[in-house]
């Protein structure tokens, strides 16, 4: 048995960052992982001499005052990105949109692309939110507050243009389409709903105002990983063991039950045993209720209850021959008919790099390709119909891609690998295989998410289920706050 101060329960971006922090600042830490890498839902596998990223495939929040940027500064880690110029490419009928970086270039090609008035106004406005919601959120270490005591440590905070803004959490960016005239251009809307679907897995009509801000504009900051998602992740891991914190793979949590020494017993499925001060999870909240008993038991499942729905992903991975040039990393089809068996209208696709050999070797490319679904369309299925849905949509999404890259035609794909819901909680363990967490909306807005910390003594909860929500700029400032608040203890 170990007794630390720290468990840390996934080994994913949320995780690794909490616990690369708390080694750094001299705290004793164990991390435990059910699956046998690192990454979490920026995951990666191999085949022979190909790596594919299985989740996330895009990295953002990594200047100075984001939250990656603060959390690889602090730890000095340094990741080999490149900052991609245009940061998409999106194919939407008959047009193909470059969404540029630079924000003025971007804006001249909206007003190029989509004839309607109002678009610089428009993305002007969402430029300047992002902006005020980075600020704000940087100084939210103790939101949403959970005690007296957190209240009146936002008390400062509480200002004119904070309570301005703060109005984007309960309204939709439906009212900023109103606002400039936009609402009426119904491919502008079918353009901006499936860039939210990526980013806040909602659209326009439910997605907040602020949240929606750092969705939409993401782009402008957009970084390839080299080598794949799991790199940078990597190097969380290294940062974890160079502070003496240790990292136990295949180890997955089958219990957590407080003693009368306001310590915790973790258990896992192979026998381990382990004491601890303190919890940070960073699973779904969803997963939570199984393997926790009493008071703890009902708070989680009372939080599962609050935020019951989440979104599935359909993904295909593989490998293919380089007869293209490539404009960027990233594309966005709007598909030409309705998708099989899923819930968007758009599919992301991720290449790797020409120059990135670490993911596959010269002459060949490695593709992602992802859209969403509802995960619970893919369970309670006979074989043969779980095969057949699957084939459909795997032969429609290969179908789109082969229309829109007309340089591939030829081109021979190896390991065509498709993955569903069910794919997805088998690898990850994630409750009903469900992706990106819990949609932002204005019925639930981010006061009202999970806050990251509970009612029970040093338990904590991070990740894409808990405030401030989905996206790796997200989960790792769920990470850093937390770390704040044991620090400033």
């Amino acid at each position: 048995m170990m007794v630390v101060d720290y468990v840390i329960i996934g080994a994913g971006y949320a995780g690794l960052s909490a616990a690369a922090l708390l080694s750094h600042f001299g705290f004793s830490v164990v991390v435990l992982e059910s699956h046998t890498y690192v990454g979490g839902c920026a995951s990666y596998f191999d085949r022979k001499e190909f790596t594919f990223d299985v989740g996330a495939t895009t990295l953002s929040g990594l200047l100075p005052h984001q939250p990656l940027g603060k959390i690889f500064s602090t730890l000095g880690i340094t990741p080999k990105v490149k900052k991609l110029e245009p940061g998409m490419v999106i194919f939407l009928d008959d047009k193909k949109i470059i969404r540029y970086a630079n924000q003025q270039r971007w804006i001249t090609e909206a007003e190029q692309q989509f004839q309607s008035k109002g678009q610089k106004k428009f993305w002007d406005t969402l430029f300047t939110m992002e902006a005020e919601l980075w600020n704000m959120l940087e100084h939210l270490v103790y939101f949403p507050p959970t005690s007296l005591r957190d209240a009146l440590t936002l008390l400062p905070l509480i200002k004119p243009s904070v309570l301005r803004s703060s109005t984007g959490l309960i309204r939709p960016l439906y009212v900023l389409l109103e606002q400039y005239g936009l609402h009426n251009d119904r491919q502008f809307v079918r353009f901006v709903d499936e860039q939210l679907l990526i980013s806040t897995q909602n659209k326009s009509d439910l997605a907040p105002l602020l949240p929606s801000s750092i969705g939409l504009v993401y782009p402008s900051e957009t970084y390839y990983p080299m080598g794949g998602m799991n790199k940078p992740v990597e190097q969380l891991e290294q940062s974890v063991r160079k502070n003496n914190g240790s990292i136990f793979f295949k180890q997955r949590v089958t219990s957590i039950e407080q003693l009368p020494s306001k310590q915790y017993k973790i258990s896992t499925a192979k026998g381990k045993e382990f004491h601890t001060k303190g919890i940070i999870s960073s699973i779904p909240i969803w997963n939570l209720p199984a393997i926790t008993s009493g008071s703890i038991q009902k708070y989680f499942e009372k939080k599962s209850r609050q935020h019951p729905d989440g979104w599935g992903a359909f993904t295909i991975n593989f490998a293919i021959e380089d007869t293209m040039d490539l404009e960027t990393a990233y594309y966005q089809l709007h598909s030409q008919s309705p998708i099989p068996y899923c819930s968007s209208d758009s599919l992301f696709v991720s290449f790797s790099l020409r120059e990135d050999r670490e993911k596959s070797p010269e002459g060949w490319y490695t593709v992602t390709i992802s859209t969403h679904t509802k995960a619970e369309d893919w369970f309670a299925l006979s074989e043969d119909e779980y095969e057949r849905r699957k084939e459909a949509v795997t032969k429609h999404l290969l179908q789109e891609f082969d229309n829109r890259f007309d340089g591939f035609k030829g081109a021979v794909k190896q390991y065509v690998l498709a993955g569903t819901p069910r794919t997805f909680e088998f690898y990850t363990k994630r409750y009903n295989g469900y992706v990106g967490g819990i949609p932002h909306t204005i019925e639930k807005p981010l006061p009202f998410m999970t806050p990251n910390k509970t009612p029970f003594d040093n338990f904590y909860v991070i990740g894409d289920t808990t405030f401030p929500g989905q996206g790796t700029p997200a989960v790792a400032l769920g990470a850093w706050n937390v770390v704040q608040r044991i620090l400033r203890k």
